[in-house]
């Protein structure tokens, strides 16, 4: 169901968190805090209030995001929250508490199951994308001669956590193009070129859910048929396991995390879903929790994949102030979300391909796309494409891996006519 948030419920009485409709409370210092339930006008989403909960400089068009999220305002105020009560007493991490209840690891976990699909104890905490990678691959027991194969659009995150965790076990990593040209990639073709590529010694398959550097929206569910028909007759110890890179996805896709059908998949949880900066996740399917091994003394002491939440110490008014986001989101609804991205990539996109002098590079198709659209512009390299929408007040961003293209990330922040805007700043632009 469809639902939204006005400033008036973000800032609603204690009372009407008794009734589980909006939790809401005033703090001591005056500050107000909120985490959730709150709708965002009858009937349809006020995408207004949503904007006004970020405080992201109202003179330019922010179509860049997505790379770190502008904290809403009930996530900022739940940080504040927590914070307060660690300076007051340090040593009362384990037992901070919300306006609505404690919080912390457990409950943390509930929440983000209870979004994202899946349960509590199939999700481990961490600080980022990069972090959970890395524990994912240094957990995967290599035997020597055995790789790891990646796509070759991976994140420098992604590889870098690959190449480390092979080359302590006299393992490789092997990277392969799963499509010739983003713009044109299709199911088909990803799924028959990674059918040829993994051999026996694959001991994982790494893909990103949405990738940075192009856009594209991998067939996740797809690739995974291919690993599971490539694991039969396989030993147990040879299994190939489905990593996700799953940062660009999170929030931006309505999708319950299980129903990727991946072994594994790390995030970030500091873009789409707009969490705490420095938060991230872990989430591993049951019969992969075999395969992988923690490499930090975790916090959790249980037989899953939350022992690869490490120890001991974290910013925790960040990590604990998880369920305002997530409750800021359900309050718009994960299909709202979701259509709202969908709807204004469409509309770029298809506003670009439009364009001569442009050559989009992420595909048309709605199913291989998400919240990242990648271009070129003709005499421009996407840097100075950025710097010249920037003059204009619109600022995107570049792509991470060559070659750099131009980079917009439409979000829950933004609005039909900033897209209207940024395509005529586009189609102004000429080489100088």
């Amino acid at each position: 169901m469809t639902s939204g948030i006005t400033r008036r419920t973000v800032l609603a009485s204690a009372s009407a968190a008794v009734a589980g409709t909006v939790v809401g409370a005033a703090a001591a210092d005056g500050t107000a805090y909120a985490a959730g339930g709150e709708t965002y006008a009858a009937g349809g989403t006020d995408w207004t209030a949503v904007r006004r909960q970020f405080r992201l400089d109202p003179r330019w068009i922010n179509l860049a995001a997505f790379f770190l999220s502008s904290h809403p305002e009930p996530v900022r105020h739940a940080i504040a929250y927590l914070s307060r009560q660690i300076d007051a007493d340090p040593t009362r991490v384990d037992s901070l508490t919300l306006p609505d209840g404690p919080t912390g690891w457990d409950r943390v976990r509930t929440e983000l199951a209870g979004y994202l699909g899946g349960a509590a104890e199939e999700y481990a905490l961490t600080g980022n994308t990069t972090v959970g990678l890395g524990h994912v691959y240094n957990g995967i027991p290599l035997r020597p001669g055995q790789e790891f194969l990646l796509s070759d659009r991976e994140h420098v995150a992604h590889l870098g956590a690959a190449i480390l965790a092979a080359d302590k076990h006299d393992g490789t990593v092997r990277t392969v193009p799963l499509f010739a040209a983003p713009e044109n990639a299709t199911v088909d073709e990803i799924v028959g070129r990674l059918q040829q590529e993994i051999r026996p010694a694959t001991r994982a398959v790494g893909v990103t859910w949405v990738q940075s550097s192009t856009g594209v929206r991998m067939p996740v569910a797809a690739v995974a048929d291919v690993v599971a028909e490539a694991n039969r007759g396989r030993a147990a110890e040879d299994r190939c396991l489905l990593i996700v890179d799953g940062v660009h996805g999170l929030a931006a896709v309505d999708t319950d995390l299980p129903d990727l059908r991946a072994d594994v998949v790390a995030a970030g949880t500091h873009k789409w879903l707009c969490g705490p900066r420095g938060t991230g996740l872990i989430w591993g399917r049951r019969d992969a929790w075999p395969y992988l091994r923690p490499a930090v003394t975790p916090i959790f002491r249980e037989d899953s994949i939350a022992n690869m939440t490490p120890g001991t110490f974290h910013a925790f008014e960040h990590m604990f102030a998880l369920p305002a986001a997530v409750a800021f989101h359900r309050g718009i609804g994960r299909s709202a979300v979701a259509e709202r991205v969908t709807e204004l990539s469409a509309h770029l996109r298809e506003g670009l391909a439009a364009m001569p002098h442009v050559a989009l590079r992420t595909p048309l198709d709605p199913a291989l796309g998400a919240g990242i659209t990648c271009f070129d512009v003709d005499g421009l390299t996407g840097a100075q494409t950025a710097d010249r929408l920037a003059e204009r007040r619109i600022r995107i961003s570049t792509s991470p891996n060559p070659p750099p293209y131009a980079r917009i990330g439409t979000s829950i922040v933004n609005f039909p006519r900033e897209i209207a805007d940024t395509l005529s700043a586009i189609h102004d632009l000429r080489a100088p």
